[in-house]
């Protein structure tokens, strides 16, 4: 068969009547033979008046009437084909151009304008012809070019050219296995599996095919050219239909489609009721089913699926795109006594040799049947070339393959080999689920079960024990299972299910926790607008817009169709249905009279809160509330600037801080305005707030003398001091209604204060020193890491434990942060644990080394309440929104207080690391993050202190986390700078030159972080890792950036060790100020209204205001 090529099959006479209809829901086109050849010979003519005949075409077009021609054109000037993604054309161009040759590329006009932006100035447009109605045809070609960094730049891939004429099309793999590889072709690989599948499935031209797979998937080609030898009719529909099941069936029956070979995720997306009633029913057109890619449907699922009376033959397809396309071929009689659950893969299909090794390892290949992958050089004829798989299969007595799995299916569990084919091979038998994926998660040594319930059937925990049980039977040390309920399996462009789409959605359902309001009609409509436009990148909507239509797909829809169930807070049977077949405005219709029936949320009024333990531990959304600001105010410490306001759209107050003189641009310089003594060491950072009402400034901080003050900036005095019975080093934080601020203490008490006078509200005892700064959610929690390595939970109106966890064996010394929106709290410990729990309301804490969190009045210091920790309270406390305050303490706890009473919301132990970094917040997610001495990095969730993740870094943390929606950044003692994502995983370590104490701000948009480090550089790195500027500052810097504005330039103030104070531009790093304190400072400088304060190590607070240089 050596002679007979791709282009051979065309010209026989049995495809004198293939025929290519392409159907796109608004009209049917179809190409005879003849018509089509017109087309074939124009596009060989436009490759041969400019000399690329014998090369390799990049192709850049959409399934449609014209792609068999544009093939076949290619294939008539003897040169091979490549498929480019059509999504992300040039990179995809330049992977393959790292191992094969292209100068020439035939685009599909509407692609060019883009294509263009990033193309090399060397690709050149040389002509272009015209397919009827459809879209131009441009060929690009490029030549040697100049510029270094384009590939065509270098005479590359020299001896591809010697093989041109053996070579059929290059295809890259999905990745699926492993990375993504560029795979050559030849002839001779692929035609057999033309010739022996047309006989085996016994295509003739009364047949009519479907094209199920993307160009970039080698099935693919099999199917084209199936109907081409064959002379039967090839159905084409646009891609993004067959992310609509509903359309794709009807094309399937209106077409009366008869051979069709698809994945098993794909067939099981169209649903039990379609493939019983219609695919396989007795009356069905369907000749041949043939699955491949995935693990063939268990005997028992393709017994219930198949009526007793059709006739359509059944076949298990296995291959591997290294040797493109199938391998072997099983014909499935459902009346075989001897088959077992696990289909065969089959006998060898034509050219084609298999071979399992001693250990299980399948191996696939031949003399002809094998490709060039990546740049390996071509192999001499003749030569038997053998691929592995990965696959694992097993040879029974009567020399029947059975596949047994990928190598890296096989799994360790509690000391013994467990097989997650064998676990799917049970699940096909569970009724009650239309389609299913399971994945083992390694992290929590679970299995994580998605399901996509049966129609018929409704979902309840029977279901979740009855598969527990039935595996159990079979299965002697099976992990444990969480079963996640899906609309929809999304899938790859491949038509596989889509793993990473799956867990991604997974970390969605579990973090995503919202706040919810009754919202009107006009507001839901609103809603379901806007998230329609961003998902489509549509700017308007008419009422007769479909999904797809507009720009959609499968996974989209399933994300709009989670989204709009979050936001209206309600359950809508067959949501994805609508969005995917319907109009927009049948998706308002059936949105509206679904609301209509659901009674909506009351809102409680939350000046009072009162929350009980049932409640706190709810599983129902939370709803949304707004604890009332009584005054407007901002306020700023090291974590940033935070403006609370009580008007509800226009936010007047704003504009009574700009004056036209602070608009003028100028260079930046500051002066001492006043000082404040404070008897001992200042190493807390202040908490800076203006009140717009009364115009003033007020800052509130602490010492080592165990003094907590308050400031008046404006006036220069002090409002009201506090004398703890220990010192204070954690920074403190103002309630979201600005009424008190907490703090903690080395007492072990977490304190709420009034402002106006200091008076303490409510005292929180923790189990050690409190060196953790508190953090408050925007529903009235307030969090805490302690000493004794428990992170906290505590109502920050009474003061009252919500919750508590211990994180790790690390204390925790970072503050907590929280992710409101997805309710959850992230911490560090001090033995390098990274954890995320479930977030609870809370308010502002102040910490204290009497092991106290204090609540103190603003207004004239006195104490509102006093929390008591069990050890001493280091941490700064940060208050939420809602008046929870999160410190951590000494004795290894995160503390949520309410920050209205003083009362534990509730209290956590991280690790066992001591808490000595502040928490901090994620209010949009409702998350708080702390970190522990001995490493760990938590986050919890706000309302319940429930772990979302923990991560162990096993180096001490002792800056506290910075939350970002690009995720969690914090320095570690180890010389390096971690980012998380907002998952858990640990995508980047920034290489410094000494340990990082410092914690992060982030500048510019959040786009870059900037941090200090022990090497008394400052460091401002992009999110992706990528370095920016860094600045040699005289000593190690420990405090925490702090960026902010003057005038209009940007700036970020940070103090070194030796009590210098810089002010850098924001941009370049370079120096506009500095300022020597008489003392060392470890306290982190803050801005606000023209004002910079800062602790110093002489017992003074500094308090400085900007000016222009001069």
């Amino acid at each position: 068969m050596d002679e007979i090529k791709l282009y051979d099959l065309y010209l026989n006479k049995n495809a004198f009547s293939f025929n290519v209809i392409f159907n796109d829901f608004k009209s049917k086109q179809s190409l005879n033979y003849k018509q089509n050849h017109i087309y074939v010979c124009e596009v060989a003519e436009l490759l041969n008046t400019a000399s690329a005949t014998n090369s390799i075409i990049g192709c850049i077009v959409k399934p449609g009437l014209q792609l068999p021609a544009i093939i076949l054109g290619i294939l008539k000037v003897s040169s091979a084909f490549i498929f480019l993604d059509i999504h992300e054309p040039c990179v995809s161009l330049q992977n393959v151009q790292n191992c094969v040759p292209i100068v020439t590329l035939l685009v599909e006009e509407p692609f060019l304008k883009d294509l263009n932006k990033n193309l090399c100035n060397c690709w050149l447009e040389k002509s272009k012809i015209k397919f009827g109605s459809f879209s131009s045809l441009v060929l690009l070609q490029s030549s040697d070019c100049s510029n270094s960094s384009c590939l065509n730049s270098k005479q590359l891939h020299s001896n591809s050219f010697k093989y041109i004429s053996k070579l059929a099309y290059v295809i890259q793999t999905s990745g699926t296995t492993g990375k993504p590889k560029i795979v050559q072709v030849p002839h001779q690989c692929i035609v057999p599996n033309i010739v022996d599948l047309k006989q085996t499935f016994n295509v003739n031209s009364e047949d009519v095919m479907i094209l199920c797979s993307p160009l970039t998937f080698d099935p693919s080609i099999v199917e084209i050219f199936l109907a081409i030898s064959s002379g039967c009719s090839l159905i084409i529909v646009p891609e993004q239909m067959k992310s609509i099941p509903k359309m794709f069936i009807n094309v399937i029956v209106d077409n009366k489609v008869s051979i069709l070979q698809a994945t098993p995720s794909l067939i099981q997306s169209f649903g039990n009721d379609f493939i019983e009633n219609v695919l396989l029913s007795n009356d069905s057109n369907l000749h041949v089913l043939a699955f491949g890619g995935e693990p063939c449907p268990s005997l028992e699922k393709l017994k219930r699926w198949k009526s007793k009376e059709n006739k359509t033959k059944l076949f298990n397809l296995y291959g591997l795109t290294e040797v493109s396309c199938w391998a072997s071929c099983f014909e499935i009689d459902l009346g075989d006594k001897s088959l077992t659950s696990n289909i065969p893969l089959g006998k060898p299909l034509l050219d084609t040799d298999i071979e399992v090794t001693k250990e299980g390892e399948l191996y696939i290949g031949g003399e002809k049947r094998w490709c060039v992958i990546n740049n390996e050089t071509w192999p001499h004829d003749r030569c038997k070339i053998m691929c592995s798989t990965g696959d694992m299969a097993i040879r029974m007595p009567n020399n029947v393959l059975y596949f047994e799995g990928r190598k890296d299916d096989i799994i360790k569990f509690n000391g013994q080999k467990l097989s997650l084919l064998r676990i799917n091979t049970l699940l096909e038998d569970v009724h009650g689920m239309s389609n299913y994926y399971l994945h083992f998660d390694n992290e929590s040594s679970k299995l994580l079960l998605f399901i996509v319930q049966d129609s018929r059937t409704n979902f309840s925990e029977n279901l979740r024990h009855y598969v527990l049980k039935y595996l159990q039977k079979s299965i002697s040390n099976l992990p444990a299972i969480e079963m996640i309920i899906v609309t929809h399996i999304p899938l790859t462009k491949h038509g596989k299910a889509d793993r990473k789409k799956l867990l991604l959605l997974r970390h969605t359902k579990d973090l995503c926790k919202k706040n919810y309001l009754p919202l009107s009609h006009s507001e839901c409509l609103e809603i379901i607008c806007k998230l329609w436009k961003s998902y489509t990148k549509q700017y308007s909507i008419a009422e007769t817009d479909n999904f797809v239509l507009n720009g959609g797909d499968s996974i989209l829809a399933l994300q709009l169709a989670s989204d709009i169930e979050w936001e209206l807070q309600v359950q809508i049977p067959q949501l994805l249905d609508m969005i995917l077949n319907f109009s927009y405005k049948d998706l308002c219709e059936i949105v509206e009279n679904n609301l209509r029936e659901v009674q909506k949320l009351k809102i409680e009024d939350q000046r009072s809160i009162s929350i009980s333990i049932d409640k706190l531990f709810h599983e129902s959304p939370p709803k949304r509330v707004c604890t009332a600001v009584t005054e407007c105010f901002e306020v700023v410490s090291r974590r940033g600037y935070s403006l609370r306001c009580s008007h509800s759209k226009d936010r007047t107050c704003n504009n009574k801080i700009i004056c036209d003189k602070l608009l003028d641009s100028a260079n930046v310089s500051f002066r001492i305005k006043c000082k404040f003594d404070l008897k001992k060491c200042v190493d807390s950072s202040p908490c800076v707030a203006y009140f717009f009402r009364s115009s003033e400034l007020l800052v509130f901080i602490g010492s080592h003398a165990g003094l907590f003050c308050c400031f008046n900036v404006s006036e220069t005095n002090i409002n009201w001091t506090i004398n703890f019975p220990d010192r204070i080093e954690s920074s403190s934080c103002l309630s979201f209604c600005g009424k008190y601020v907490y703090v903690g203490c080395y007492d072990h008490h977490l304190y709420c204060m009034n402002v106006k006078d200091g008076s303490i509200k409510w005292q929180f005892k923790t189990g050690s020193e409190v060196k953790s700064s508190p953090v408050v959610s925007s529903q009235n929690a307030v969090f805490v890491g302690s000493h004794d390595k428990y992170l906290y939970a505590v109502n920050g109106e009474s003061g009252d434990l919500l919750w508590k966890k211990i994180i790790a064996q690390g204390s925790i010394f970072s503050s907590p942060s929280l992710f409101e929106e997805l309710g959850a709290v992230t911490v560090a410990t001090l033995d390098g644990i990274l954890a995320v729990l479930k977030m609870v309301s809370v308010f502002n804490l102040k910490k204290c080394y009497d092991h106290h969190l204090y609540c103190m009045n603003v207004k004239d210091g006195s104490i509102k309440w006093q929390f008591k920790t069990g050890s001493e309270v280091k941490s700064s406390p940060v208050v939420s929104s809602q008046n929870a305050v999160f410190v951590g303490s000494h004795d290894k706890y995160l503390y949520a207080v309410n920050g209205e009473s003083g009362d534990l919301l509730w209290k956590k132990i991280i690790a066992q690391g001591s808490i000595f970094s502040s928490p901090s917040l994620f209010e949009e997610l409702g998350a708080v993050t702390v970190a522990t001495l001995d490493g760990i990095l938590a986050v919890l969730k706000m309302d319940s202190g429930d772990f979302i993740w923990t991560y162990n870094y096993k180096k001490p943390l002792f800056s506290s986390p910075l939350f970002t929606s690009s995720g969690i950044f914090i320095g570690a003692t180890n010389n390096c700078f971690l980012h998380f994502n907002i998952s858990g995983s640990l995508i980047l370590e920034y290489e410094t030159n000494g340990p990082i104490f410092s914690s992060a701000c982030a500048i510019l948009n959040n786009d870059h972080i900037v941090f200090g480090c022990h090497d008394s550089f400052v460091y401002c790195v992009k999110v992706n890792g990528e370095s920016v500027w860094k600045f040699c500052s005289d000593s190690p810097v420990y405090s925490t950036p702090f960026a902010f504005q003057w005038k209009q330039c940007k700036y970020v103030t940070v103090a070194s060790v030796s009590g210098v104070i810089y002010i850098l531009d924001q941009i370049s790093g370079e120096v506009k100020h500095s300022w020597k304190c008489p003392g060392e400072i470890f306290s982190s400088p803050t801005v606000l209204n023209g004002f910079l304060v800062v602790g110093c190590r002489d017992n003074y607070v500094y308090c400085f205001s900007l000016c222009n240089v001069g």
